[in-house]
């Protein structure tokens, strides 16, 4: 009898771990799937934005070409700094928070918020611009279609997030592609009837960004009119921890993008023309690392709620370990071609970007990267604020070495400068995890 009660015990416990094994293969081959569709989902984002930088870079003189930079560098302080540090980041922790069944009101509220507050923003661009070009001002027509294109790109990302916490990637992959096919007939047209210019390429990002977030009027269905109770109070939460997405990712503008327009004015505009097409060759890189923290932050959320310290740290390392490995073997890649392809695609204007100049990019976007997998846990569970020390010690980091790197090396100095902020950011956040580990 004893002999059969073991057989039996046996297989139930054969069956269990059968059991458990198909259980994590499932959920291994579904987060795969999700990965897999997010990187194609960015690679067409990045991929246009690639063929469309290149395209101005050849049929735009260099000064306008880096007039065109320092406005997206501004286009993408008020959305993925200001918009998405408030409405975004924020989300996964502050949806897992209520029931699912509440969702339909926190999706139709956070779409009727984010567009009244980015279109409040784009307003004022375009009465700017109005006013400029009135008084004769070249850059007019550059700021009414920055204005046009914020709420535009804000409805595109808005529809994106949610399908991302929905779980709905086929559908944030056919916005993209949407976004891809009207960006290619937009520039083809800019280009075809001569109209080639900084506002037009803006403006065509407007247009194609309208006509991707568009499609969010094929799934009202799954939108209900906001209670005032729920709008409120999930409102509420998402800015009070937005503020500190905001102020996190604006220190991260600065050390980035926001060198376009600054090395404008230290350097000049062909210098910002230059930091752009750096930044380009890196875009990949920045998607992919964008794609991991879009597709794992409501993962993490949902694990981490009521997780341990432990299991947040180890997630921290596991995280950091992968995108550093990944942004380093690119870093190497494109020292080694990053020169020969440049020089494939880009034909009759002088960017200075030297081999140096690129393994210092590298350098830096391998910090961000290790930086974004020391964060993501955190950020999953609507707690950035322990990382605004890292941010600030490397803007610190930034304005003791930029004005004397700049100088000296000019772009390179700029990037130089880079380095040197994100490996601040790196030290600071390891040092502190570690302290806070050992109390």
């Amino acid at each position: 009898m004893s002999a059969l009660t073991n057989r039996l015990d046996r297989a139930a416990a054969q069956t269990r771990v059968a059991g458990a094994m198909s259980g994590l293969l499932r959920r291994l081959r579904h987060a795969g799937g999700n990965v897999a569709l997010g990187l194609i989902d960015q690679a067409l984002l990045s991929g246009s934005a690639f063929v469309l930088t290149i395209v101005l870079a050849n049929v735009l003189d260099i000064n306008s070409f880096g007039r065109f930079s320092v406005a997206w560098a501004f286009s993408i302080l008020i959305e993925a700094v200001f918009l998405r540090g408030l409405f975004d980041d924020g989300l996964p922790a502050t949806a897992h928070r209520i029931p699912k069944s509440l969702w339909p009101q926190l999706r139709l509220g956070l779409y009727l918020s984010s567009l009244l507050v980015s279109g409040a923003l784009g307003l004022l661009l375009v009465g700017a611009g109005l006013v400029i070009a009135a008084v004769g001002g070249d850059a007019g027509g550059l700021v009414i279609a920055t204005g046009l294109a914020i709420p535009a790109v804000r409805l595109q990302s808005m529809f994106r997030r949610i399908c991302y916490l929905d779980g709905q990637l086929p559908r944030a992959l056919a916005s993209s592609l949407t976004y891809c096919v009207a960006l290619v007939v937009s520039a083809g047209l800019m280009i075809a009837l001569k109209l080639a210019g900084a506002a037009a390429a803006m403006a065509c990002i407007a247009i194609s960004a309208a006509l991707a977030g568009s499609l969010l009027l094929a799934h009202t269905r799954e939108l209900a009119w906001p209670q005032a109770r729920i709008f409120r109070g999930s409102l509420r939460r998402l800015f009070r921890n937005g503020r500190w997405f905001v102020a996190t990712s604006l220190t991260y503008w600065i050390g980035s993008i926001g060198l376009m327009p600054v090395c404008g004015f230290l350097i000049g505009l062909d210098a910002s023309a230059s930091l752009r097409i750096l930044l380009l060759v890196f875009a990949p890189l920045s998607q992919f690392c964008a794609t991991m923290f879009s597709v794992r932050l409501p993962e993490i959320a949902a694990e981490l709620r009521a997780g341990r310290r432990s299991a947040v740290a180890a997630a921290a390392r596991e995280n950091a370990l992968l995108l550093g490995s990944i942004a380093a073997a690119y870093g190497a890649a494109v020292v080694l071609l990053g020169q020969r392809i440049l020089a494939l695609v880009i034909h009759g204007q002088s960017y200075e970007i030297g081999t140096g100049s690129l393994a210092l990019m590298g350098a830096a976007m391998a910090l961000d990267a290790v930086w974004l997998g020391l964060a993501l846990p955190l950020f999953a569970t609507g707690k950035p604020q322990r990382f605004m020390l890292s941010r600030i010690a490397g803007l610190v980091a930034l304005c003791c070495v930029l004005p004397f790197a700049a100088e000296a090396w000019q772009v390179m100095g700029a990037v130089a400068a880079m380095v040197a902020s994100s490996a601040a950011s790196v030290i600071t956040v390891v040092l502190t995890n570690s302290a806070r580990e050992r109390t």
